[in-house]
């Protein structure tokens, strides 16, 4: 009974390092992500452009999400400059990842923030 009990308390103590891990690496990018979106400057006619022609026919005329593409203008910029920087480096995650990567990957990291910003307040 002892045994079980010290096997069950370092499962969960191993379980809750690991979430507390990347939780902090989940912060920290986002911290990373506001700071860039801070420091440079956002060019919202280019990322009305890329938008139209990359981004409106899955995700909707005003990045409302549409079947398998979810919103995106109900997020924040620092969340969308993430997922694109992960996108852009060939990370697969979801369903569209391949699609997605082939869009990041012509993106430079001005595109990206610009059209964070473009896609979170342009449809307001």
């Amino acid at each position: 009974m002892k045994r079980t009990f010290v096997l069950t308390a370092a499962m969960v103590f191993c379980g809750f390092s690991a979430w507390a891990e990347s939780h902090a690496a989940d912060a920290k990018t986002a911290e990373t992500a506001e700071a860039v979106t801070m420091e440079q400057e956002v060019d919202l006619e280019a990322a009305e452009k890329i938008f139209r022609k990359s981004c409106r026919a899955c995700h909707g005329n005003k990045a409302q999400g549409a079947s398998s593409y979810p919103s995106l203008s109900d997020k924040e910029p620092a969340y969308i400059v993430e997922k694109l920087e992960r996108y852009r480096a060939g990370e697969k995650f979801g369903p569209n990842s391949v699609l997605m990567i082939q869009h990041a990957k012509k993106l430079s990291d001005s595109d990206i923030v610009s059209l964070s910003v473009y896609v979170t307040t342009a449809f307001d």
